[in-house]
């Protein structure tokens, strides 16, 4: 939800967006970084028509960089953006740095966009950006293709060997005879468990803890 929410920012206060530097999550430790996840390139075409966006800063802002940030105050750092902040909030907070320097960086930036009194056309991009924009890299896609072919046909039914027999075998297989099957989402931690605006019967005490602990990521 973070990257759709910086397209939607980027959008809100006609900037440029440079593709997102994802941090290290501090529950499951995945140092992967965009381009490992996401077609980069799909990404920027299916949005082109929406914002400007790089792969990488020019030269003049080059020396916008973590470690920049890191060792003292910066003025082109926005770090207190609030949870769920409207876009109002970007608009007085974030445009005027737009103006004053060219740039601004916006760290943290988890859950930092509201999903109340949005305008219509910037709640319609976060979608795009989640259903269109956002493509897994090749090998990803085809992890995925065989996990749906083996919940649909056990072993023992088909013997695919290779990505392009698989996907061709799942595509018609899936057409001629489909099967049901559940997806079991094995990650349940604790920031999914804040976010998800779920009650799991803990009763007052646990409302108040993950509503706190929402505001530390």
């Amino acid at each position: 939800m973070g990257i759709c929410d910086a397209v939607a920012v980027a959008k809100i206060v006609n900037a440029t967006l440079v593709i997102p530097h994802l941090e290290v999550n501090p529950v499951w430790q995945d140092s992967s970084s965009f381009m490992d996840i996401f077609d980069v390139d799909h990404f920027m075409n299916v949005l082109k028509d929406d914002i400007p966006i790089i792969k990488a800063l020019p030269d003049e802002f080059s020396w916008s960089t973590r470690e920049y940030y890191a060792t003292a105050i910066r003025g082109t750092r926005i770090k207190r953006a609030p949870v769920h902040a409207s876009a109002n909030w970007y608009l007085e907070n974030v445009f005027p740095v737009l103006q004053s320097n060219g740039i601004a960086a916006i760290s943290p930036f988890s859950h930092r966009l509201s999903f109340d009194n949005l305008p219509s056309e910037i709640q319609q991009l976060r979608c795009k950006v989640n259903f269109k924009a956002l493509v897994f890299v090749p090998h990803i896609r085809a992890l995925g293709d065989a996990l749906v072919h083996r919940l649909r046909y056990p072993p023992g039914q088909s013997q695919a060997s290779s990505t392009d027999y698989l996907r061709e075998t799942t595509d018609q297989n899936g057409k001629q005879n489909p099967q049901k099957f559940v997806v079991l989402h094995l990650r349940f931690d604790k920031d999914m468990a804040a976010h998800s605006a779920c009650d799991f019967g803990g009763g007052k005490a646990e409302k108040l803890a993950l509503a706190k602990y929402r505001q530390t990521i």
